[in-house]
């Protein structure tokens, strides 16, 4: 039932390749299950079958309103790969980095990008406000799905993004952090199997 609606999801949004997609994601599916059982990617309490919609189809839900395509994209505190793998997987013409302060997750995530074919999909193994100067005005887009965003980090995010650069935040019903962003728009993506969801578009 629940990969049937994240199915149904990108049936919907991306009907000329959804059987290449859907075949990729079987696969993520599969890999992140074997590598969390190694090491804790994401919730271990978290049924396999509940991947497709806590998870993959809360990834991409800003495909409604943010075109990802032809991006150089920071996924800031990745986790599991999540969203950045699953926005990779959809927008191929894109550059993705996974960003994570953990070793051992960027090792297991790692393990996934290998699996998975993925090309110009790469790791980062540091924290946000220790990136080198290399990076400084390099993204597009930054992402971030799991982590609040405390003043200091809205500062280093700034350095990361080009001058025309977007920040997309991923929220449920606190929205405290954003306060201190003043270009800033909101899109409610609720879902059922998801929740309260909303995606914030932070200029830069």
């Amino acid at each position: 039932m629940k990969k049937k609606i994240f199915a149904d999801f990108i049936e919907e949004y991306f009907p000329e390749k959804s059987e290449i997609l859907l075949s990729k994601f079987n696969r993520f599916h599969q890999y992140l299950k074997e590598e969390n059982s190694k090491v804790n990617l994401i919730s271990r309490k978290t049924p396999s079958e509940d991947y497709w919609t806590l998870h993959f189809l809360d990834s991409i839900l800003p495909v409604k309103h943010i075109d990802f395509r032809r991006k150089n994209i920071l996924d800031f505190g990745t986790g599991g790969g999540l969203p950045g793998i699953p926005l990779k997987i959809i927008f191929q013409s894109s550059i993705v980095y996974l960003l994570d302060s953990k070793r051992k997750k960027i090792r297991a995530i790692e393990n996934i990008i290998k699996k998975l074919d993925l090309k110009k999909c790469f790791t980062i193994v540091s924290r946000l406000e220790e990136m080198e100067e290399k990076w400084f005005s390099k993204f597009d887009v930054i992402v971030c799905r799991s982590v609040k965003i405390l003043p200091k980090y809205k500062k280093w995010m700034f350095k990361l993004l080009k001058n025309d650069g977007e920040i997309i935040l991923y929220k449920s019903r606190k929205l405290d952090d954003i306060k201190q962003f003043s270009k800033t728009k909101i899109f409610d993506v609720s879902h059922n199997e998801i929740g309260k969801r909303k995606i914030i578009k932070i200029k830069k």
